[in-house]
């Protein structure tokens, strides 16, 4: 059994960087809809914070909101960048950094669509 050598080559890697593409459109897709069905309402929750009592959400911008699509977007490309350069050190470091991107990609998921339900 041959070892691959390239990252273009290796399935897993592939698997992970399509995993992580698909949750970043995701991320992307879900953000801009709830923007775009909420016309006329430019206060959103950016911040939650249980123990501040009355003062406890902070509001925002749709810009502040919008900055949930550049975070996938970032994390998206800094992730396939550090798997490819790290491919030919370790193969299981690069596996290891893009596995890691798909759980902050569902943590954007999930911490931006709650911020937009309590809006």
């Amino acid at each position: 059994m041959t070892k691959n050598q390239n990252f273009m080559h290796d399935r897993s890697a592939l698997l992970l960087v399509s995993i992580d593409a698909f949750l970043a459109l995701v991320a992307i897709v879900l953000v801009s809809l709830k923007l775009n069905a909420s016309q006329g309402t430019s206060n959103y929750i950016i911040t939650y914070r249980s123990s501040l009592g009355i003062d406890s959400y902070m509001q925002g911008t749709a810009l502040d909101i919008a900055s949930f699509m550049i975070a996938a977007v970032l994390i998206f490309a800094f992730a396939v960048v550090l798997g490819y350069r790290t491919y030919p050190i370790k193969r299981e470091l690069s596996l290891v950094v893009l596995s890691l991107s798909s759980v902050l990609l569902i943590l954007i998921i999930i911490v931006s669509n709650a911020l937009l339900i309590l809006r």
